[in-house]
């Protein structure tokens, strides 16, 4: 078991491969263990942020589960110290960091050489598997570079993998890529192209997305605790919940269908 407080930073130089919305959603999941998270959003967009504001708005302020944090990536001694901080908070069992998209942010060093987890999400693409491989070998200089001070076990995982596409060659080169990948770290399963994954919020029905990530979140979070037991019972309610998220749509569908039967 990694000793909490464990910091977990997504993390890739290629864009568009889900970085983000696997860090919100892990954030949700790992709410539904107990654990008391921290979400830091340093990706240059402030993605997080945004969709945190607009579910305040939406939700109200008095249900956020975690909180989200925006910070610049962009000052070494800035990152150093705010690691070292969050490394010695108490009152947090998980910090996810939502990482920068590209390698030329001077904060990334102390960022990565102080994780305790590093997950990769990627596609099984021909852009995307080359930049991934990239990545992944900078991560591999820098851990020979600092030695033992820096500790971050790898996780990498394909995300909304479509199973329709793909030919013969290619699957070829997608399962070689998953052997050489391996030698880095931990590849787990495929996480497969939902719509639901598009459509991920910081307040609203936590566990929304459970069975679409649980497969892969299941081995990381067992990686980091060494059970897939909560770290303690989760105190859920109103909007939290799946349940009660589904009857307010339903509300608003019917009251939708009975407007347009009006007009």
């Amino acid at each position: 078991m990694v000793q909490t407080p464990v910091i977990v930073t997504f993390a890739n130089q290629k864009g568009g491969v889900g970085k983000t919305t696997l860090c919100v959603t892990f954030a949700n999941y790992l709410v539904m263990k107990g654990a008391r998270v921290v979400v830091i959003d340093c990706d240059s967009q402030h993605s997080i942020l945004k969709c945190r504001k607009a579910d305040i708005k939406k939700y109200g302020e008095t249900v956020t589960p975690y909180d989200v944090l925006a910070y610049e990536a962009n000052d070494k001694q800035a990152m150093t110290t705010l690691m070292e901080k969050l490394h010695n908070d108490p009152s947090i069992d998980v910090v996810l960091m939502d990482s920068p998209g590209s390698l030329k942010v001077d904060g990334l060093i102390p960022l990565f050489v102080n994780t305790d987890v590093i997950v990769v999400p990627f596609h099984y693409d021909l852009v995307t598997v080359p930049s991934t491989a990239s990545f992944l070998l900078f991560i591999d200089r820098l851990k020979k570079a600092v030695g033992e001070q820096m500790k971050a076990r790898l996780f990498m995982v394909p995300n909304l993998n479509d199973g329709r596409v793909g030919k013969r060659h290619e699957l070829v080169l997608w399962e070689n890529t998953r052997e050489a990948f391996s030698n880095y770290g931990y590849v787990t399963a495929k996480i497969p192209k939902r719509a639901d994954m598009e459509r991920f919020s910081t307040i609203a029905a936590l566990d929304r997305q459970a069975g679409i990530v649980s497969p892969v979140f299941d081995k990381i979070y067992s990686g980091i605790f060494d059970t897939l037991q909560p770290i303690r019972e989760p105190t859920l309610s109103g909007i939290q919940l799946t349940a009660n998220l589904n009857q307010n749509e339903e509300a608003q569908q019917d009251a939708d269908e009975k407007q347009s039967q009006d007009t």
